[in-house]
This record gives structure tokens, C-alpha cells and sequence, in this order.
């Protein structure tokens, strides 16, 4: 997290514009290798000027920030290919989860075990439909991030600012250890953890 608060101090202090460019390069950070809690600053962008029209434009600007990512990562991992070794256990590793198709971006939105999306979708091209890839995430991205946004316009109508960013933070911790503890379930329940040491070997 040490990146975005960078990011977010660099940022929040050009105003609204800061805020917008601060969280389109942390969605897009987080997207190909670098883990920045992205809901965490969505939630605190939002908190920094709780307005309908600021919190529309972090919604779409998260958005793009992300496929940015994605496509990125996507362009390379497909321009360079993956190792045998790697491409192998990846096909394993699809088998094991509770779908393995195209819906496995949405899924992967409440159980995050799908990290870099965007070297899954090139690693399993062949397999799977980018453009159903594209719309599960972006189904899944939208339904997310707007029950957040509409959690946060929320939080801000019935507490004072002070109050409101410190209850949205709270809410938020929460619903990432929850989902953090239903992909760690998951993965021992079906697993993943024990079998992906063995593609080690």
C-alpha cells in the first residue's frame, strides 16, 4: 500500500483532478504487478469530496485505469508467451477453480484468486473469448465498485466528513478480510495451495 499512499498524497492535493489521476494509476498499478488496495483509495477518493459527480468519474476512471492494465499486461504476455512450465501449471491451476471459464473474471471480483487478469486472459487465449473476458470484468468492476461508491454516498449523508471517511475505511477493511478469507477457503478447500507446491517441484 506504501505506492498509493504516495500516489494519494502526491495527488489529493491538486483538487479533484488530482484525485481522479491518482486513482486511474493506482487501478492501473495494481492491474499488472504491483498490489495497491485499490478499493481502499477508491473509497477514500470518494471521501475526499462526496459528491454524485466526483464519485461517477472515480467510477469510470478506476475503470480505465484497470483495463489499461489488463491490456497491457495482455500485450506483453502475449507478444512474449509464457514458459511451458508456467503456461502448464496455469491450465492445472484454471481446473481447480470453481469455474473455468470466461466468468472466472467475475468470480474472481468477491474471491480474488485470479491475480493479473490480464496474463491469464493471454495465457489462456486459446481457451477462452477475450471479449467475454472484457465483459465479465467489466460487469463484475461496475456491480463492485458501484455498490462501494453508493455505500460511501451513503456513509457521507448520515456522518460529518471527519466521521464519514473514518466509518467508510472501517466497512471497507472489513469487506476485504472477508473476501481475502473466501479466497483462502477456497483455494484449501479445493487444493489449490497444496498442488501449486507440487508444480514447484
Amino acid at each position: 500500500m506504501a505506492i498509493g499512499d504516495f500516489l494519494f498524497d502526491l495527488f489529493a492535493g491538486l483538487g479533484d483532478g488530482g484525485i481522479l489521476l491518482c486513482i486511474f494509476f493506482i487501478f492501473f498499478l495494481d492491474a499488472i504487478l504491483v498490489p495497491t488496495l485499490p478499493e481502499l483509495f477508491f473509497i477514500l477518493g470518494i471521501g475526499a469530496n462526496p459528491t454524485w459527480e466526483l464519485s461517477s468519474s472515480i467510477l469510470v476512471t478506476g475503470f480505465l485505469g484497470e483495463m489499461t492494465g489488463v491490456f497491457l499486461l495482455y500485450a506483453i504476455v502475449r507478444k512474449t508467451g509464457l514458459p511451458k512450465r508456467i503456461d502448464k501449471a496455469l491450465q492445472k491451476y484454471v481446473e481447480f477453480l470453481i469455474v473455468s471459464d470466461e466468468k472466472v473474471m467475475l468470480i474472481n471480483r468477491i474471491a480474488p484468486m485470479v491475480p493479473f487478469c490480464g496474463a491469464f486472459m493471454a495465457g489462456m487465449r486459446k481457451r477462452w473469448d477475450v471479449g467475454k473476458c472484457v465483459f465479465w470484468l467489466m460487469f463484475g468492476y461496475f456491480l463492485k465498485y458501484g455498490l462501494i461508491m453508493l455505500m460511501g454516498q451513503s456513509i457521507a449523508t448520515y456522518f460529518d466528513s471527519g466521521m464519514s471517511r473514518t466509518v467508510m475505511f472501517i466497512t471497507l477493511i472489513i469487506v476485504i478480510a472477508l473476501s481475502a478469507i473466501m479466497a483462502t477457503k477456497r483455494k484449501k478447500k479445493l487444493g489449490i495451495e497444496s498442488d501449486a507446491r507440487v508444480w514447484k517441484k
